[in-house]
């Protein structure tokens, strides 16, 4: 049966990927600029009463969040990274728009929904040759031997991108989550990820109680909320070295009152390269 945290968090990934294919994104010269749209024809983000969502409430968050990550792949193909790991890809269409000879594009999520994005891909009239899709529960799988077996080479530098995954996992989820690509990751390699982030002095646990029941009466999916110094130290213990650990790209996501304080919790967009 699925629960209410299971279906909160499908109506953010459905909500997620309607907002990004109503955005004008870019393409490189051999991609499918309009496959995306196909790509999620049909879908239908309603909320865990079985209500439609409301799209528009995600573009505050799709519209700086969607370049980012679209500049970070253009600029992996451009300078010749020729593996671009997307992990919690969802129905993200990033492998149909950024087609590149050469450039394998490995997605990674849920078995339920890399079925469903297979079946949707077979229906496309467009190239899906360069897209390998591999099933992963990131709670429980090894990724690193998911990306193994799906045909990934370790000994080249990859681009992996998580964005707005590790907001979704248990800190030791996070953590086995780093530790597996770690060893996936040749010289040259790059992760980008979305960090969820609460201001100093507080403990993160707290926050993220308090977010569950404030937000979601005690059934929601948001687990990864911490400092950005947590954040920065987590990713260095792993083998990662946060481009302009000074600088602060972010968009304000939510506030709530965490111990008698209202919190601004930001989605900072962190960029780091192999150590």
């Amino acid at each position: 049966m699925t629960t209410p945290a299971e279906k909160t968090l499908t109506m953010i990934r459905e909500v997620c990927a309607l907002g990004r294919a109503e955005l004008d994104r870019p393409s490189t010269a051999e991609g499918d600029a309009t496959a995306g749209r196909t790509l999620v024809d049909g879908l239908r983000a309603v909320d865990p009463s079985g209500e439609p969502s409301d799209i528009s409430l995600s573009l505050g968050l799709l519209a700086p969040r969607a370049p980012y990550f679209d500049r970070l792949v253009l600029n992996a193909v451009a300078a010749g990274t020729r593996q671009v790991v997307n992990l919690g890809a969802g129905y993200d269409d990033r492998a149909l728009r950024f087609r590149h000879s050469g450039v394998r594009f490995f997605d990674l999520d849920l078995p339920d929904v890399v079925a469903d994005k297979a079946r949707r891909l077979r229906a496309l009239d467009t190239d899906v040759s360069h897209v390998t899709l591999a099933a992963v529960d990131f709670a429980t799988g090894d990724v690193a031997d998911v990306l193994a077996r799906a045909g990934h080479d370790a000994a080249r530098p990859s681009l992996f991108i998580a964005e707005h995954l590790v907001l979704f996992l248990r800190p030791y989820d996070v953590e086995r989550l780093l530790a597996g690509i770690s060893t996936r990751t040749a010289a040259g390699g790059t992760l980008a990820l979305t960090a969820e982030v609460h201001p100093p002095g507080l403990d993160s646990s707290l926050v993220v109680s308090t977010v569950d029941d404030v937000m979601f009466d005690g059934a929601g999916p948001l687990r990864g909320i911490r400092t950005r110094d947590a954040w920065l130290t987590l990713l260095e213990r792993h083998g990662w070295q946060v481009e302009d650990a000074a600088g602060t790209t972010a968009v304000d996501h939510f506030r709530l009152p965490v111990d008698g304080t209202t919190v601004q919790i930001q989605t900072q967009f962190l960029t780091a390269a192999a150590a």
